[in-house]
This record gives structure tokens, C-alpha cells and sequence, in this order.
């Protein structure tokens, strides 16, 4: 595998540096790794917000910032809670990003643009109602907040954080770049992920967006895009490409379709749904198939290529990870996962087909999951269900 850096600087407006861009060579992966004014713009507007769900990994920088509010600017950030986050059931940060993805952002000046221009905002709400995102989520929050997000982009001009981000967080981004660009180049994600899924998946490059303002999350954009944070080790940004790849793994019509809307109306999987901790978002059961179907292939592989760790670099299991990741919530990755180590790297044909077999076995029953379950030996207490431990 070789590691190749092109390190681009080309001119733009006001004569301004773009950032550095590396690129890694990595067989049918192609690494491409760069910083993002926009995402980090985003990200901390989330932030913002006050929820101690990011505040706990920015103290400072949520101190620093949110005391420059002034009122409006306030009342813009409850709104933008009130409907996206409480209202919605998104998460307000990687929605954000998710939908802003469609139109290439790169700073906040491209994102005051796209909000303030009638146009500008027509053509992202096409682009993304265009896209499987979209066609689920819908557009309706966006243009309750619209007015809101204007204030806030107005605020981050406000108190300069484009000149803040060049200056402050920029250069850490770009060291943390430098080191993961050599840590990346063993890593074919791309070709680890077509093996388990029986096809190819036309990526022409994998472009890993490094923030400051992503913790605790890595999100996945419209395009071969993620969002990964500067400080994660490289070993959580290479499981993130696994994962984000991955979205959505199958087309979901036909038979199989019908399979999962049956199961998803198992009083277990319900339950998973309804009373787990919205901040983790996978707030609809189409949502957390998804989510599922994808996290069953992301922990076989990532536990094959040794990248389940522990922070202090301990080896996971893939029933450990299951047990602590969302509270345990991914009971039917769990039940996946095992299907996948059982059938091992021999199993051939897609990973739609390997669905449906196990629909046609009675491993994935209507009713059943929670029996499932339970039956296996790497079980676990679900925290999310508020399940206590064997004493």
C-alpha cells in the first residue's frame, strides 16, 4: 500500500491558503483527508446549544463562545433546539451537516450564502430531497430554522470565527491530518466493506472531513463523505470509514423490504426504538434497521482487522463493544454480527441475500428477537431498556 501526500495550497479569495489536503493510496481505497471551516461551523453551532451531551468534550470553547451571545442569538439557538432536536428527534449537528453536504460547503461565508440566497436554498432542498436521506427525513425543520440558522452564521461572522479557525484550530487539524495520513494507508476499507456486502461500491475517493467540533460522533454526509475529530486515534477514524461506508448497505424494496417492516414491529425492537436515550439518535425503526444492518458488518470487520479497542488500547470483543456502544441499544446488530462470524469469510452472494436466508431459517422472526437474543452466550444486559446485570 502506497502512501502518497499531495499538499495543496491554491489561491482564493483574498489570496487565502486552502488548507492542506492529503491523499493515501490504499488498494481499492482511496484516502482522501481534509479540514472543513463549514463543518466545524456547524458543529459548533450544535454546540452552542448547550446540550451536556457535547459540552462535556468543550468546556472552554463553550464557554468562550456562548458567552459572546447576545439575546436574539439565544433565542435563535432554543428555536433551532426546539424544532430539530425535541420537535424533529434529529440530531442537530449531524443533520445539519448531513443536509449542508449537498451543496459542498468549505466555509461559513458558503453557508450565509446558501441560506440567505432564495435560490441558493431551493437548490439544496432539491439536491436533497433527491437523496435516501432525504426521502426519509424530509425538509420541513430545515425551513422552520432557516431564519434561525441566518442569525447564528451572522454570529459566528460576528465574533470572527473564520479568522479564529485559520488561526487556532486550523494548524491543530492539520498536524492531527499529517499523523493520520501515514496511520491510514494499510487500511482497504473500501475493499474489506465490498467483500461482506457481494458488490462494489464505486468509490472513486473516501474523503475523511477532520474537525475540531466533532466529538462524540462520526457522521456521514451525503457522497463518499464522513466527518471524523482531529484528536480520535486512527483506529476510530479507519471503523468510522467502515461504518459510514456503509450507509445505506442494501436497497431496501421488494421482499425484504416486507421482511424488516414485520420485524420492526417486534415488541422488543419496539421498545429499543421507543425508550433508549434520544440523544443517540435512531429515533424511527426504519432508522435503526439501518443503523443495525450497517453496525452488524462494521463490528465483524473492525473486530477482524483488530480495530476494537478500548481508549487505553485494550482489544474488544465484538459482544463487548455491543454491550457499552448506544447503552447496548444495537440488539439486532448484535444478532447480525453473530450470523456474520458464523458464516465466515467463505459466505458468498450479497448481503441482501444473506438477510433473507436468515428470514427463511427463523434466526430473524417477528416476535422472536428478544428470545434470539437472549439464546446467545454473548448476551448482555441492555442498559437502554434499563436492564440490570446478573448479580
Amino acid at each position: 500500500m502506497a502512501l502518497f501526500a499531495a499538499l495543496m495550497w491554491t489561491a482564493c479569495a483574498g489570496s487565502r491558503p486552502v488548507p492542506a489536503v492529503r491523499r493515501v493510496d490504499s488498494g481499492r481505497t482511496q484516502w482522501v483527508l481534509r479540514p472543513s471551516e463549514a463543518y466545524d461551523a456547524l458543529c459548533l453551532l450544535n454546540l452552542l446549544r448547550g446540550d451536556a451531551f457535547y459540552t462535556r468534550f468543550y468546556p472552554a470553547e463553550f464557554q468562550r463562545f456562548s458567552a459572546l451571545l447576545d439575546a436574539r442569538e439565544r433565542a435563535a439557538l432554543a428555536h433551532l433546539t426546539e424544532r430539530m432536536a425535541k420537535q424533529g428527534g434529529k440530531m442537530v449537528g449531524p443533520f445539519l451537516t448531513l443536509v449542508f453536504s449537498v451543496t459542498g460547503p468549505t466555509t461559513v461565508e458558503d453557508l450565509t450564502r446558501t441560506v440567505a440566497d432564495d435560490a441558493a436554498w431551493r437548490r439544496m432542498r432539491e439536491d436533497f430531497l433527491a437523496t435516501s436521506y432525504g426521502r426519509e427525513d424530509g425538509f420541513a425543520e430545515m425551513e422552520d430554522v432557516r431564519e434561525d440558522l441566518g442569525v447564528l452564521l451572522a454570529f459566528l461572522k460576528r465574533v470572527e470565527f473564520p479568522r479564529i479557525w485559520r488561526a487556532e484550530y486550523l494548524p491543530q487539524v492539520e498536524q492531527a491530518i499529517a499523523v493520520l495520513a501515514e496511520r491510514v494507508a494499510p487500511h482497504d476499507v473500501v475493499g474489506w466493506d465490498e467483500a461482506v456486502l457481494g458488490r462494489d461500491l464505486q468509490v472513486s475517493a473516501l474523503n475523511a472531513h477532520v474537525l475540531k467540533f466533532a466529538q462524540p460522533h462520526g457522521i456521514r454526509v451525503t457522497g463518499w463523505n464522513f466527518l471524523t475529530d482531529a484528536t480520535y486515534p486512527a483506529d476510530v477514524t479507519v471503523k468510522t470509514a467502515v461504518h459510514e461506508l456503509l450507509h445505506p448497505p442494501f436497497a431496501r424494496e421488494g421482499a425484504l423490504d416486507a421482511k424488516l417492516s414485520a420485524l420492526e414491529a417486534d415488541p422488543y425492537f419496539q421498545r429499543l426504538v421507543r425508550e433508549h436515550d434520544p440523544a443517540f439518535g435512531y429515533t424511527t425503526a426504519r432508522g435503526l434497521t439501518e443503523e443495525d444492518c450497517a453496525e452488524a458488518i462494521d463490528v465483524y470487520v473492525s473486530e477482524r482487522e483488530g480495530l476494537l479497542r478500548t481508549r487505553d488500547g485494550r482489544p474488544l470483543t465484538g459482544a463487548e463493544f455491543f454491550r457499552d456502544h448506544d447503552d447496548g441499544l444495537h440488539v439486532l446488530a448484535f444478532v447480525l454480527y453473530e450470523e456474520l462470524k458464523r458464516a465466515g469469510p467463505s459466505r458468498r452472494g450479497t448481503y441482501e441475500a444473506f438477510l433473507l436466508r436468515l428470514f427463511e431459517q427463523g434466526v430473524l422472526e417477528p416476535g422472536a428477537l428478544e428470545r434470539r437474543f437472549r439464546a446467545s452466550p454473548g448476551h448482555y444486559p441492555v442498559k437502554a431498556l434499563s436492564e440490570a446485570a446478573a448479580p
